[in-house]
């Protein structure tokens, strides 16, 4: 049986990234001081890269279902929880990272889950997750000795990769299901004036 092509790109797509971010990791972890930048690079992969890639490989009819408040709070809760200075020191381990890596990866899936089912919801959650990465990668850009095992240059770059780069992936979801809606509702009115 053929299965199609797309969704293996996909698998692709996501087994890259996931290595992508393994590499970032170990050099990451192997540099003197630790970069906090590749680090970033590797939590950016993992959800924003690796996750909604799988799930866009996932055939939509067996998709679990989650909702966008879940999603967008289960994202955030990691994704905050894991960047307040103390828990991103504690996990400079093997153990910690593999855990810390997991967990990006999981709530990533959660929250391109409930953005996969589109409509409004799907489209508020997604700006909503914008601002967020905003906020956060702002505050980290900005923060000044808040990690102290990383140099505030590359704590800084690590900042604007979230508030950047991460912000420009949600915004593009965003922009698409909003397209989408936009589009699905022009054609109801064009269907709607020919009746």
């Amino acid at each position: 049986m053929n299965r199609p092509v797309l969704p293996r790109l996909w698998l692709a797509g996501a087994a890259l990234a996931t290595l992508g971010a393994l590499a970032l990791y170990a050099s990451g972890a192997a540099a003197a001081p630790w970069s906090f930048s590749r680090h970033m690079g590797a939590h950016l992969l993992l959800s924003l890269a690796a996750a909604p890639l799988l799930v866009a490989a996932w055939p939509a009819p067996r998709r679990p279902r989650v909702g966008a408040l879940p999603g967008f709070l289960i994202l955030n809760a990691v994704t905050y929880g894991l960047h307040l200075p103390s828990a991103a020191h504690a996990l400079m381990t093997p153990a910690g990272l593999g855990l810390e890596a997991a967990l990006f990866l999981g709530a990533g899936l959660l929250f391109w889950l409930a953005a996969a089912r589109g409509g409004p919801a799907a489209a508020v959650l997604l700006l909503a997750q914008m601002a967020a990465c905003a906020l956060l990668g702002a505050a980290i850009t900005f923060s000044r000795g808040a990690y102290p095992m990383t140099a505030p240059a590359d704590t800084a770059l690590g900042g604007v990769l979230m508030w950047v780069a991460g912000g420009l992936v949600v915004m593009a979801a965003a922009f698409a299901v909003l397209i989408g809606l936009l589009a699905r509702s022009s054609a109801k009115e064009s269907h709607e004036q020919l009746l």
